[in-house]
């Protein structure tokens, strides 16, 4: 009777725990809804733009950087990039267009991470300004902005000089890192919710 209430007991055990066990991080898969359960904190990477029409002469080159930066959020993990997918549908269903986005307007942005159903949103644009008695220069801005609070944090990289497209790539990829330096405070806050 022992061993019958053992092996009954060992059974309902494995039944119980074994499927917990397989769907967990320890064989290196998450399954669905488990990366909100971890903690990361889910990201809309909004493609670069060109502000106010200047810089246009880079616009092939935004999807790529594009997909730089959100191929830097998924490196770290405590991100989780939101698909194109549900990019595309917050905006259809908030009625924007792609090249109507306003990346200094939290108020939209956070519209955007609301109804994709993210924490936060991330933007960059480029813009060159100067001539007629003002001096060339450039700037490359890279934003994020909280979906619940709409607190944002802005890192503008200002250039006395219009950039070419190696030093913008480069501007990029420096300028990422010391903005998420930047905004350590606002991601540590969402990681402790």
């Amino acid at each position: 009777m022992k061993k019958i209430s053992f092996l009954l007991l060992s059974a309902v055990l494995a039944w119980v725990w074994l499927p917990s066990f397989v769907n967990s991080n320890a064989l290196g898969s998450l399954g669905p809804g488990e990366a909100y359960a971890q903690g990361k904190i889910k990201v809309v990477v909004l493609g670069k733009v060109s502000k106010e029409q200047s810089a246009r002469r880079f616009e092939p080159l935004f999807p790529e950087l594009s997909r730089k930066f959100a191929e830097a959020f998924s490196k770290d993990g405590r991100f989780e990039v939101a698909s194109q997918e549900a990019m595309d549908k917050a905006l259809y269903d908030l009625g924007i267009a792609k090249d109507k986005i306003k990346p200094d307007d939290a108020a939209q942005l956070q519209g955007i991470g609301k109804q994709a159903g993210a924490d936060l949103v991330f933007a960059s644009y480029y813009y060159e300004m100067g001539g007629h008695g003002m001096p060339f220069h450039s700037n490359n801005v890279l934003t994020l902005v909280a979906a619940g609070s709409g607190e944002m944090v802005k890192l503008d990289r200002d250039y006395s000089r219009i950039l070419m497209e190696p030093e913008l790539t480069s501007s990029d990829e420096v300028g990422f890192k010391e903005f998420l330096k930047k905004a350590e405070p606002l991601i540590q806050g969402l990681q402790g919710r």
